[in-house]
């Protein structure tokens, strides 16, 4: 069996920055940091060089995702992963957006009042995409809900949910979502999350 060729690791942003000569060590230092920016190298100098220039806009490289999908049929890697949570009894809602490999957070919102589950994960979804296209970055977006990727596909979000005072600023958001999905373009893939195959979205909050 071949030996694994060793790699060098950034941390631009965690809990120290600096160059690790292995996974677990770089691991260490942006597990669980929201925002960590982190990138492997193949030898000590580009590794420096990298340090030294400090962080790209996209750190995680967007291209890599065309070759890194698992052969068992898994999600594209690097890609982002989103989801929200609802209490269905008090309509209380919010969402997030996590790097589906490492499910560092990189954006959450909310809560939110009189809401819905559809509409938090609709929101998610072009959140995602308005982030990832102000970077520049065309990495694949992974939502398990059908109907908020059905919305995002129409650029409008169908939801029966009735205004009310406490959510105006829930349809101050949709609104803005619509628009933004009417006047952009975007190259990301948007995706449905097979959970039967894959296991629990990495976004999910986690309180089923």
């Amino acid at each position: 069996m071949a030996t694994a060729k060793k790699k060098w690791y950034v941390v631009w942003t965690g809990q120290q920055a600096g160059i690790y000569d292995s996974w677990e060590a770089c691991k260490a230092q942006v597990h669980g940091v929201a925002g960590a920016r982190y990138r492997s190298f193949e030898s000590r100098a580009e590794a420096e060089h990298a340090y030294a220039s400090g962080a790209p806009a996209i750190v995680r490289s967007a291209t890599a995702a065309k070759k890194t999908r698992p052969r068992t049929g898994g999600p594209h890697l690097p890609s982002v992963s989103v989801d929200a949570a609802c209490d269905m009894t008090t309509g209380v809602m919010e969402y997030r957006g996590v790097d589906t490999e490492t499910q560092t957070e990189l954006f959450r919102m909310g809560p939110y009042q009189d809401s819905t589950n559809n509409i938090g994960e609709f929101l998610a979804v072009v959140h995602a995409l308005a982030m990832l296209k102000r970077q520049g970055n065309p990495l694949p977006i992974y939502s398990d809900s059908r109907t908020a990727l059905s919305w995002v596909k129409k650029k409008h979000a169908k939801t029966t949910v009735a205004r009310t005072p406490n959510n105006a600023d829930v349809f101050d958001l949709l609104e803005r979502a619509e628009q933004w999905l009417q006047n952009n373009t975007f190259a990301n893939p948007v995706i449905k999350w097979e959970t039967k195959l894959w296991g629990e979205n990495p976004a999910d909050f986690g309180r089923k």
